[in-house]
């Protein structure tokens, strides 16, 4: 489900059609949402996926901080490729330096 509780695949339906939308993608998700978010995605839309996770760590609103571990492991890329993304990257916390890696870990991926 999105956010906003809406099913996954409705929202991804609503890009599938349209010709002007090139790519769908999933951002600011957990790491670990990541490969069945993928997977929805291409298989509603047919469309390139574009992968950006957050770095998995837990927003508490009441200290208005950040706790807990981070869990975006750039190895957790070959998952997401194999899910069916192409554009991957991060969001909210993830690193220059975790993104640096996530491009070494996939280049060799790449044909």
């Amino acid at each position: 489900r999105t956010r906003a509780g809406q099913p996954m695949a409705e929202a991804f339906a609503v890009a599938a059609d349209a010709p002007d939308v090139v790519a769908v993608g999933v951002n600011c998700c957990a790491p670990a949402e990541v490969p069945d978010a993928v997977a929805s995605a291409r298989e509603v839309t047919g469309k390139p996926v574009v992968a950006y996770p957050n770095s998995g760590e837990g927003w508490d609103e009441h200290r208005r901080d950040w706790t807990g571990p981070a869990r975006y492991h750039p190895g957790d890329a070959h998952t997401w490729l194999a899910a069916g993304a192409t554009l991957l990257g991060g969001c909210c916390r993830v690193l220059p330096t975790d993104i640096a890696r996530l491009a070494e870990v996939v280049t060799p991926a790449v044909p």
